[in-house]
């Protein structure tokens, strides 16, 4: 079963099913048409057997605009019925219970859930409006909640907003999902998130596999698992969910940067790039990936390519300090350290917020190691989100021998 996210590229296309099979990796493609008058929708869609192009199910349905996610549901036990198939019990109650949602609420949620693939900071901010406003309109549905705690989730994770405004808003969001239906996959995930920004890593691994096993083809609950593998050393097993997530949504720039995420920390550099590039293809604005391709560059040592990665994601980013942090290494290291210096006076007086833990990259690539270790010690007493990459990011690896680094990585619990 692949992922809306990638079968939705085809969305509005007249499209071959055997070249759409081999992009996604099936068997057999769902198409489909729906055609609305006044308040009457007429859906018709059908099952292709990708191989000879026969269909091996076809159905119409005419039903008010208020019964569309009971036609979805309809369909998807239909489809499963014909291929002999089964879905989980959790995939069964969530179809239920999908199909009883405001039809407008559920719209805006998936409207609200595309913007947030799309790892900006405008297009964030979108999400959440959507998502808010879904729930006002079905105060009881599960799914903007979780997004919401997603959402804010990133916004502390990436400095656009102090955690300490950001995270109680995502626990609360994610707290209510979860109240709401506790077998909603992505409330897990996200909740797995959080509990990595405590440092609990048992919480974060029990929920993470709680999430997989409610939904075992939700794309993201791999790609989530496969980061906290990364951030406690298990890389093999990191490359293996993420290349899991990237087969069951492999059209994503999510999933292939993911995938460039896992390999990035396992010091596989070259391959990184490779899937850095090929989720910049599928999305060309996407402000992580250039930062993650940057990041990249500057562990390969060729710190021009990597400033101008950097100095793309600020042009694309009203703020984002932490490109800004590692924008200082590299300047500092490509020799330019005027520019460097100029840069970190920016990140030490500004008013917005600047995640020490970061900052201390800027300082070791100045090479002034007492600045950066005190740093890192402020992040650690503020709970700084980014302290959980200290084990894996190769920009703290002149400070690694550094007891008073070694005793940091000890207190948050990473591997030494």
């Amino acid at each position: 079963m692949i992922s809306r996210g990638s079968s939705f590229k085809y969305k509005g296309k007249e499209v071959d099913p055997q070249e759409v099979a081999n992009a996604l990796g099936v068997e057999a493609i769902v198409t489909g048409r729906v055609m609305q008058r006044g308040d009457q929708l007429q859906v018709s869609a059908e099952l292709v057997n990708a191989s000879d192009k026969t269909q091996m199910w076809g159905e119409q349905f005419n039903r008010k605009t208020t019964d569309a996610l009971m036609v979805q549901m309809e369909i998807a036990q239909q489809i499963v019925a014909k291929l002999r198939s089964r879905l989980t019990t959790a995939e069964q109650q969530q179809l239920v219970k999908d199909a009883k949602v405001n039809p407008e609420a559920y719209e805006l949620m998936l409207k609200g859930r595309f913007y947030l693939t799309k790892n900006s900071v405008d297009t964030e901010w979108k999400g959440i409006e959507c998502l808010n406003q879904a729930i006002a309109l079905d105060g009881k549905y599960a799914s903007p909640y979780a997004e919401l705690g997603r959402a804010y989730r990133w916004l502390g994770a990436n400095s656009v907003v102090d955690p300490k405004e950001a995270i109680p808003i995502a626990e609360a969001a994610v707290r209510k999902a979860l109240e709401l239906d506790e077998g909603l996959a992505d409330a897990h995930c996200v909740l797995a998130d959080l509990y990595m920004d405590e440092w609990n890593w048992a919480g974060a691994e029990r929920e993470n596999k709680r999430a997989i096993e409610l939904n075992p083809n939700l794309s993201i609950a791999h790609s989530k698992y496969s980061r906290f593998l990364s951030v406690l050393s298990r890389h093999d097993q990191a490359i293996q969910d993420a290349r899991k997530a990237r087969e069951l949504d492999p059209l994503s720039a999510a999933t292939n940067l993911n995938l460039g995420f896992a390999l990035f920390f396992s010091r596989q550099y070259n391959q990184a790039v490779e899937h850095f590039k090929n989720a910049l293809e599928m999305d060309p604005n996407n402000v992580i990936s250039h930062e993650m391709l940057g990041l990249t560059y500057s562990a390969m040592g060729k710190y021009n390519d990597a400033i101008a990665e950097y100095k793309k994601c600020l042009r694309l980013a009203d703020k984002l300090p932490g490109a800004e942090c590692y924008l200082v290494y590299a300047l500092a290291k490509a020799g330019q350290r005027d520019e460097a210096e100029k840069v970190l006076k920016h990140l030490e007086t500004t008013k917005d917020y600047v995640s020490p833990a970061e900052l201390a990259i800027a300082y070791a690539g100045l090479g002034q190691k007492e600045q950066a270790l005190s740093s890192l010690e402020r992040a650690y007493t503020a709970h700084d989100l980014q302290m959980q990459f200290l084990g894996v990011d190769p920009h703290y690896d002149t400070l690694r021998s550094e007891p008073r680094f070694q005793e940091l990585i000890r207190k948050v619990g990473l591997p030494g």
